[in-house]
């Protein structure tokens, strides 16, 4: 049996990485020998006994390959299970030792607690627990210690070096085609996910959300300049998903003084990268939250600097919500915001009325001319669908110029705004007044108009 001293210092923090790293090289081992396998059968023009000697090696390395996985599968399975099962008890043994093992309080290295005056007081009560929480500490350290040396066993035996280096190869490359998929960022949005919710993501929503939330910016042309990141708790709505808004620069580079900026060089795109356009705005009606992320500008010489957005909201009793937002360019020339060259407006989202049990929202207000937006709602599956697709006026350098300080209705229009607007003759007005979006650490709650 473990001390108390050995428990106390146990670190199973850890190990839900190592459990998200091992499916991590298992999954590209598995698509690694697919590709390799289809090749040697499908794509190359051989024939005869090359062939045949080919494809023989192709299958042998395959089987090799997928019972390399499948050991990193295990791997992760017993990582994912002793995180999961030792977490807790090893957290509530902690908890009643900086609580109640306090002189003349003693816990013996065999566990047997001592100097207790009264058992059925709360101390009395708690130090009571540690015998069955060290129980269960140890039982599950048994367990799952025993399949992750199993499955460490198996990896000696099985994963040869070469086996390791291709594996580890095709993680690199699959993170330079989509670098959404690098460990480091799905851990970071984890991590800025659960600061909020006190959960890890779990559903597709949950990681979409996560997603907007990360605090770092990873496309190079960013240079490690971080994001701005407002948000606010609204109330949820289940079963409306999540919708996601992007305001985009469709050109590779527009027009600004003394040098150009960089734009995002892309069409509309419904699984669009949150990194890849100026401001996204994501309400998620699942969890409860109203994210905006300002990404940072890029001058064509390189330079990066990042704005802070103005944004505000209010939500009716039947989850409408209007966003009002305002994004500058921190390049912008000095005086733009007084004439009006900044991304701004005000967007009304609303589940669909008049359709009980409708998981469909609708979208509308009043927007600048310039850049494009596009909205998409996405249900608790993931799947998504458009609301709203809007490009800009003008998809040239010569946009932000002549089209931001002009505006348009979209979608529902202005009309939308009306259940919003304010009756200064009602003595609550003050309490519907809009709520400032906040930071990420201590999220505000939005305002219910009543």
């Amino acid at each position: 049996m473990a001390t108390p001293g050995e428990v106390l210092s146990w670190d199973v923090s850890g190990l839900q990485a190592i459990a998200d790293d091992a499916t991590e090289i298992a999954n590209m081992i598995i698509k690694t020998s697919n590709t390799m396998y289809s090749m040697i059968h499908d794509d190359l023009g051989w024939k005869g006994d090359a062939r045949r000697a080919a494809e023989d090696k192709a299958d042998r390395e395959r089987t090799q390959m997928r019972a390399i996985a499948t050991a990193y599968d295990d791997l992760s399975a017993a990582a994912a299970g002793a995180a999961r099962e030792m977490a807790h008890p090893l957290t509530e043994i902690r908890s009643i030792f900086q609580h109640y093992v306090v002189a003349p309080v003693a816990v013996a290295d065999n566990w047997v607690v001592s100097g207790v005056e009264d058992w059925d007081s709360e101390a009395g009560v708690q130090l009571s627990r540690l015998a069955g929480l060290v129980s269960t500490l140890e039982g599950a350290d048994a367990q799952w210690g025993a399949k992750i040396a199993r499955a460490n066993h198996d990896l000696e035996a099985l994963a040869p070096a070469s086996a390791l280096t291709a594996a580890t190869k095709a993680i690199e490359d699959t993170k330079q085609q989509d670098p959404r998929s690098d460990p480091d960022r799905l851990r970071t949005s984890a991590a800025a996910y659960q600061q909020i919710f006190g959960r890890a993501p779990s559903s597709p929503t949950d990681w979409k959300t996560a997603e907007a939330l990360n605090p770092n910016s990873y496309d190079p042309k960013y240079q490690g300049v971080p994001p701005s990141i407002k948000v606010a708790r609204i109330e949820p709505v289940p079963g409306q998903g999540i919708v996601r808004a992007a305001a985009y620069i469709p050109a590779s580079e527009v027009f600004n003084m003394p040098e150009n900026d960089l734009g995002d060089n892309r069409a509309e795109d419904p699984n669009f990268d949150p990194e890849h356009a100026r401001v996204v705005t994501y309400v998620d009606y699942e969890n409860g939250l109203i994210i905006t992320r300002q990404n940072p500008s890029v001058t064509t010489s390189g330079e990066v600097q990042v704005g802070e957005p103005q944004v505000q909201a209010q939500q009716l009793p039947n989850g409408s919500v209007m966003i009002q937002y305002d994004a500058a360019n921190p390049f912008a020339p000095p005086g733009s915001s007084l004439t009006g060259h900044t991304v701004n407006g005000e967007l009304v989202i609303a589940p669909a009325s008049g359709n009980p049990g409708t998981s469909r929202v609708v979208a509308g207000g009043e927007i600048t001319d310039y850049p494009s937006m596009e909205i998409y709602q996405d249900n608790s599956a993931g799947n998504g669908r458009p609301v709203l697709i809007d490009p800009a006026d003008s998809g040239s350098k010569w946009g932000p110029a002549t089209n931001l300080p002009s505006f348009h209705e979209v979608g529902g229009g202005k009309e939308m705004f009306e259940p919003f607007k304010a009756d200064f003759n009602d003595p609550n007005w003050e309490r519907n007044k809009p709520t400032p979006l906040g930071s990420p650490s201590n999220p505000p709650t939005t305002v219910v108009v009543r």
